[in-house]
């Protein structure tokens, strides 16, 4: 949150600091719009407005001055900061021979602040713990997006690499596939968040590559990433099944129609590579409202 406030201008983080920060989840900042504070079921509506050139300036603090260094990041609609933090970036898009090459005349900014939470992950570990086999099932973990899922897998990740001892749950080996950089947030091969003493990360890389090189190099007893759905997604799960690793993966949704409608979820499922999906509450962060066995 330091780093996030040092990029914002002053008049705006003296608002901001009259709250308290530690529930902030979201900074929505709208061209010409009042800058709103999401603070879970609490939205704040702050009387500062932010001009195009503000937000370009925010967006190159962010940035260290440097936003061609991020570009990559940028055509995807987003740029991941120190702590995991991430902004989403809406505006004009360019596009050249069909693929996104720059997001121009940024509107909006979205500043998702992470969050990690200490035993987040209590009442779901019990629905993907397999305590016999000192394993995990195969699970999907399913939200709409602001549900908490990053935070829950983050937490879990550390529960099983460290142990629990309470349950007589030996630490295992697991590898974190950090395409966003928001689980583990990675950098100059440190974390700034603690994903455990048996886990190892391979960020800033997609699924499908990512999940393949930990199988080959790093040995995981687990692979844990976020959000999958993209194309070759289930190609990657599918290797890493048959390989003998257990798989926790996030995907947006609400229901098991939305899943199916997705053509990479709705073959991974149909393989029954995950052997339980978990739906969470949309309205409480963490709670689990149903689940599937496959």
């Amino acid at each position: 949150m330091d780093f996030i406030l040092k990029c914002l201008p002053q008049e705006l983080v003296n608002l901001i600091i009259k709250h308290n920060s530690k529930r902030i989840e979201e900074i929505r900042i709208r061209c010409g719009r009042q800058v709103i504070l999401n603070m879970g079921n609490i939205e704040v509506v702050l009387k500062h407005t932010i001009n195009q050139n503000e937000i370009i300036k925010i967006l190159q603090n962010m940035c260290s001055n440097s936003i061609y260094a991020y570009q990559n990041q940028i055509i995807n609609g987003f740029i991941t900061l120190p702590g995991g933090n991430r902004v989403g970036i809406s505006g004009n898009v360019v596009c050249n021979e069909g693929k996104v090459s720059n997001i121009s005349h940024i509107y909006s900014l979205n500043i998702r602040i992470a969050h990690e939470i200490d035993g987040a992950s209590k009442d779901i570990l019990g629905y993907i713990l397999d305590t016999k086999n000192n394993s995990i099932l195969n699970t999907l973990i399913v939200s709409p997006p602001g549900c908490g899922k990053t935070t829950i897998i983050r937490d879990i990740a550390k529960n099983i690499s460290n142990g629990i001892p309470e349950i007589n749950f030996r630490g295992i080996d697991v590898c974190i596939i950090d395409e966003r950089n928001e689980i583990a947030s990675l950098c100059n091969g440190m974390t700034y968040n603690d994903v455990g003493i048996r886990t190892d990360i391979i960020d800033n890389i997609s699924k499908n590559i990512g999940i393949r090189m930990a199988v080959r190099s790093m040995a995981p007893k687990v692979i844990i990433s976020d959000e999958i759905g993209n194309t070759n997604d289930a190609d990657a799960v599918n290797y890493a099944v048959c390989s003998g690793v257990k798989c926790l993966f996030t995907a947006h949704g609400s229901c098991m129609d939305n899943l199916m409608k997705n053509k990479e979820l709705n073959r991974i499922i149909s393989l029954k590579l995950f052997e339980r999906i978990i739906f969470l509450d949309q309205n409480v962060k963490g709670k689990v409202k149903q689940i599937i066995n496959i």
